[in-house]
């Protein structure tokens, strides 16, 4: 893995994944946190913001070969998978108001 993905330099991939986790820092499923508490509701809140800093991360850790590089970015991507899978379980469980 060089330090491009699509000819596109990894830092620039992370700056892209840190804005869209900035949107997602101001814009999230409100209408279906109306009826929401608990576990679900920080899901719903924060994870999908989470998800795109973890993927920042990892960009940038693949493309400075810090801390374990390549192998740490993967794991961080593959754990932001999870995060994701969380989040769309928790949006697609939780009733739409009507």
């Amino acid at each position: 893995m060089g330090n491009t993905v699509l000819r596109v330099p990894l830092v620039i991939w992370a700056v892209l994944c840190l804005v869209i986790s900035g949107i997602w820092l101001v814009v999230w499923p409100r209408d279906r946190l109306m009826e929401t508490a608990g576990v679900r509701f920080f899901v719903l809140r924060w994870f999908h913001s989470l998800v795109w800093l973890l993927l920042a991360v990892a960009a940038l850790l693949a493309a400075a070969n810090v801390f374990g590089g390549v192998p740490t970015a993967k794991v961080l991507a593959l754990l932001s998978l999870l995060i994701y899978l969380a989040f769309m379980a928790a949006v697609l469980s939780t009733k739409r108001p009507d």
